[in-house]
């Protein structure tokens, strides 16, 4: 699979993870959109990624774009075209994904359907590269399971926060939603106040969003209190084998 950092030298490595000091620097950053309408999307002319571009291009927030239809062109999005973005604007990403999806990931144009874990390991590269720093924003329905890429155990960061909806969103509340969101994002308010914002504006009060640092230290301590509990039951049926041994 190709790697995020295919075109990368350690120079432009180096400068992407200095600029990740804190929160602010994604204020400074661009938004870079991975589109993968349906077929029927794609017939009816109806792209939301699109959209979102013109929109961000009349906010004057940098962006850039990449149509995905199969997983070949989805894992170069995330490889040369990612590297070749941030060697032109030399500026940290926001993730927007524009696709469909459901509660158990995301699908293709093709109908190759990612789970969240693919999708979590295709951004995994990404995700260690900016020091659990990325902000990601699901526009597909039930994105806000998305969540899910931060509940795993490995040392590999996850991501800085996740923005979703947890239901089925049209695509007219999605672009109302994020062209919102993003105005008031690089306004320099908080990813809070910019939730608030695109539930208002959208009248879809569905978008939720998610620390990725905090899903991971609660799913760690719930699977290490089930890890805990196991070993404690696995004792007390132990011990109970051993006394019925003794009795006899």
């Amino acid at each position: 699979m190709w790697g995020v950092w295919v075109g990368f030298d350690e120079e432009s490595r180096s400068n992407l993870l200095a600029s990740i000091i804190d929160e602010d620097y994604l204020t400074t950053g661009f938004v870079y959109v991975i589109e993968a309408p349906s077929d029927i999307d794609l017939i009816d002319g109806r792209t939301e990624g699109r959209a979102l571009c013109e929109a961000l291009r009349l906010a004057e927030i940098q962006h850039w774009y990449s149509l995905t239809t199969t997983r070949r062109s989805f894992d170069e999005s995330l490889g040369t075209r990612l590297a070749e973005a941030y060697a032109k604007l030399q500026l940290p990403p926001i993730l927007h994904l524009s696709m469909h999806g459901n509660d158990q990931g995301v699908q293709l144009t093709d109908g190759t359907f990612l789970s969240w874990s693919d999708l979590q390991k295709a951004l995994v590269p990404l995700t260690n590269a900016m020091n659990g720093g990325l902000l990601i924003c699901m526009s597909s329905c039930f994105g806000s399971a998305g969540c899910r890429m931060a509940m795993h155990q490995e040392k590999d960061q996850p991501f800085w926060a996740l923005v979703g909806n947890n239901a089925s969103a049209s695509w007219a509340d999605a672009a109302v939603a994020y062209i919102t969101f993003y105005h008031l994002f690089f306004k320099g308010l908080s990813a809070e106040q910019c939730l608030e914002g695109m539930k208002h504006a959208s009248g879809d009060h569905n978008f939720m969003l998610w620390s990725g640092h905090k899903v991971k230290a609660e799913w760690g301590a719930l699977m290490s209190q089930a890890k805990r509990n196991q070993l404690a039951e696995a004792l007390r049926a132990g011990g109970h084998g051993l006394l019925a041994g003794g009795e006899r």
